[in-house]
């Protein structure tokens, strides 16, 4: 009787029987992030179920659960991951030596707004403002993962003000005011973003000029609001 060949899914379902391997472990997680992330955007939150994800994946649910207790959690791993590069992008900008505070803020401004901008990114955020209403957990978590995108903006801040090259006495709001800024407000979220480099420099140059004016550190002699001392004091 001749052996039957076995089909390569077959296959891999007999060999994942019991404890994956570390590795295996690895590619199913990957497996089941991208599917998460794909049938949140393409259904929205509440469409989205994990019994959905784990047959989009070809994993199990348990797969799922084991790491993750609902669905909440598991979007906000998404999320997690998909601003992480953002994240990485500041910080690589930020430890730049040698640059002025205005190159560093620069170049800071043109990729928070390449990084909100990005088609997923943008896409996600859409996601949870019209999600927010109805499940406002959803946006906390975003708030959250602002101020972890923000951070090395808020130390960069921070050690600037300590040193007094710049005027920026509450970095963690100052840092938030000026990602607000390069990200345009909700101008992105309704038309199209800038057309190339050139405008992006433009728009930069813009934001930048405007919060130096308030972040420059008062001139010696005067006092922190820019006038001299009164004699009498």
């Amino acid at each position: 009787m001749p052996t039957r060949t076995l089909p390569e899914e077959e296959v891999t379902k007999r060999r994942s029987r019991g404890r994956p391997s570390p590795e295996q472990a690895v590619a199913l997680r990957e497996a089941f992030l991208g599917a998460a992330l794909k049938s949140f955007l393409e259904h929205g939150y509440a469409a989205t179920s994990i019994e959905a994800i784990a047959r989009d994946a070809g994993v199990a649910k348990i797969t799922i659960y084991r790491q993750f207790e609902n669905k909440e959690a598991l979007f906000r791993e998404v999320v997690h991951r998909a601003v992480s590069s953002a994240r990485e992008t500041m910080q690589a900008t930020l430890v730049r030596s040698g640059a002025d505070e205005r190159q560093v803020l620069l170049d800071l401004v043109e990729r928070m707004y390449l990084s909100a901008t990005e088609a997923q990114t943008l896409a996600l955020l859409r996601l949870v403002i019209a999600e927010a209403v109805r499940f406002p957990e959803l946006a906390k978590s975003l708030y959250a993962e602002n101020s972890y995108v923000l951070a090395p903006v808020v130390e960069y801040l921070g050690e600037a003000h300590r040193s007094g090259t710049l005027h920026v006495p509450d970095p963690e709001l100052a840092a938030v005011q000026l990602s607000t800024l390069a990200f345009g407000g909700v101008r992105f979220f309704i038309s199209k973003p800038l057309a190339g480099p050139e405008e992006r420099r433009a728009w930069a140059e813009g934001v930048v000029d405007l919060v130096l004016r308030g972040w420059m550190p008062a001139p010696a002699g005067t006092s922190g609001d820019g006038q001299a001392p009164d004699a009498s004091d």
